[in-house]
């Protein structure tokens, strides 16, 4: 009788350093699967973003937090009006700014209001001091396959497509949903 009692006991002691082996399997498993989402929703799906510099107020101003969307550029193309960021042409950093033209589309500028395929292109959200027109409309520049035309809300201070011209949408990083 000792003896079977001496293997049950031997047979629980077993058993429960098994259990305790899982719970701590378990525990690493779901410790290691957080970290590997939290990768990569945070490199992927979102990141948080700060606004730097003035080219996009009043929409946006320096120091701004905002989410910025990377899953939309893999599930569908940017939308004209949205406000994306993208790797500048000419610096490499990334930067904000707001797509006003579309792939395969004419752009003109007239001042600072952009014309898309000779329509003006409504924009409540530059404010656009009143001016003369002088001198027509700009030269024109039609958005290649894969690329967008770009502007920054605040016309007076953006270096935006008027400077570098169409940004590849391979340079598009992501979009920002206000």
């Amino acid at each position: 009788m000792n003896t079977w009692i001496a293997r049950m006991k031997s047979t629980i002691q077993i058993l429960l350093g098994q259990v305790h082996r899982h719970r701590f399997a378990k525990f690493v498993m779901v410790a290691v699967l957080c970290i590997v989402s939290y990768f990569f929703f945070s490199r992927v799906v979102v990141t948080a973003v700060e606004v730097r510099g003035s080219s996009m107020s009043p929409t946006l101003v320096s120091g701004d937090m905002v989410l910025l969307n990377r899953f939309v550029t893999i599930t569908r193309v940017p939308l004209r009006g949205e406000l994306v960021v993208l790797k500048d042409p000419e610096t490499g950093e990334l930067v904000v700014k707001r797509i006003i033209g579309l792939p395969e589309e004419m752009i003109q500028m007239a001042l600072d209001q952009p014309y898309v395929n000779g329509q003006i292109l409504a924009e409540p959200y530059v404010f656009h001091p009143r001016k003369a027109l002088v001198g027509g409309l700009g030269r024109r520049v039609l958005v290649p396959k894969g690329h967008f035309y770009v502007l920054g809300d605040n016309r007076n201070n953006s270096m935006d497509s008027r400077a570098f011209g169409t940004v590849p949408r391979e340079n598009i990083v992501g979009v920002i949903n206000l």
